[in-house]
């Protein structure tokens, strides 16, 4: 049975402060966390950053659609933006990541709304929100055009990036995500993650939504530091619920013909939190799209087949 059909099916740190910003003649309740590392040395005009062994490296925030975003920029060339997913923020790359994806290019990464350094919004905001913030910091960076690389909800930002914004977008990389939840009737196992009650966010039951107990137990190293990454700047309560609820009610299926950018879209065959046949959606109705299906993956595809995930990136974006 196709469940792609366009059918849909119901689908059951940093110290904070609050502080009230006035913008637009409107005021609203934001959760701050401590200032990111602002780091200028050198005299570059426009982005000034730090050189270290031939590499730029900035870390810092900007104000954009209403809300603080911390970005950090590294190397230099033509410009790669990485956008995480759900609940994590830009701590979670692991640091070879980082080098490899910023070899000869300028990768940029930011925290989304919500998460680490950013601002933390309390009222509602959806993946069009998120999109915008992501355009607002290319303006910032006076950057118009790049190639936009989203894993999970990440990939549901990038996506809507390519098609309000098709003119901003030159490759786009869609990493274990989806057009929308409601698109694909859930597994049980998703099922029972999402009925669970949870009042905090926990490392380790993120990592079993990201790997195979297999590949745990033959690599513990990569969950270890990864638990490691993500206890740094942990969610808040209402920040997990804002992305829980951005998650759900996101929905491109009916626009994805608009995406003109050359796609590759990289999924885990054994990814049971967006199952294949989300991906193989994204690769029918995209019409100048990719797929390329790792079988032994599953949501953390990027960390579980990096080598090989890195190599079909590098060969895309060229």
């Amino acid at each position: 049975m196709r469940w792609n059909s366009g059918k849909t099916f119901p689908l059951f740190a940093c110290a904070l402060t609050c502080s009230f910003q006035n913008r637009a003649n409107r005021n609203r309740l934001v959760q701050t966390p401590a200032d990111c590392r602002h780091i200028i040395v050198g005299n570059r005009p426009r982005q000034p950053g730090i050189r270290r062994k031939g590499v730029v490296r900035l870390l810092d925030k900007v104000f954009v659609n209403g809300v603080n975003i911390c970005y950090e920029s590294v190397g230099e060339g033509f410009p790669l933006i990485a956008i995480t997913g759900k609940d994590s923020n830009m701590d979670w790359w692991h640091p070879k990541a980082k080098a490899a994806l910023g070899e000869n290019r300028r990768l940029i990464m930011l925290d989304n709304r919500g998460t680490g350094r950013s601002d933390a919004p309390t009222e509602p905001y959806g993946i069009a929100d998120m999109a915008r913030d992501v355009i607002g910091l290319m303006d910032e960076l006076h950057i118009e055009k790049a190639h936009v690389f989203g894993q999970s909800m990440g990939g549901m930002i990038a996506q809507e990036i390519a098609i309000e914004y098709p003119e901003r977008v030159a490759k786009l990389v869609l990493c274990a995500t989806t057009c929308g939840v409601r698109r694909v009737f859930p597994t049980l196992k998703m099922i029972r993650w999402l009925s669970r009650k949870q009042a905090a966010f926990s490392p380790e039951h993120t990592l079993g939504m990201l790997f195979t107990k297999d590949f745990m137990s033959a690599n513990p190293d990569t969950p270890a530091a990864l638990v490691e990454r993500m206890g740094r700047l942990p969610p808040n309560p209402i920040s997990m619920e804002l992305h829980k609820q951005a998650n759900r009610s996101y929905d491109s299926y009916k626009r994805l013909h608009r995406i003109t950018a050359p796609t590759l879209i990289i999924h885990g065959q054994k990814d049971w939190v967006f199952g294949p046949k989300h991906a193989r959606i994204l690769n029918d109705r995209i019409a100048d799209s990719r797929l390329v299906m790792f079988s032994h993956a599953g949501h953390g595809v990027f960390t579980q087949e990096f080598p090989a995930v890195l190599e079909q990136i590098r060969r895309f974006l060229g």
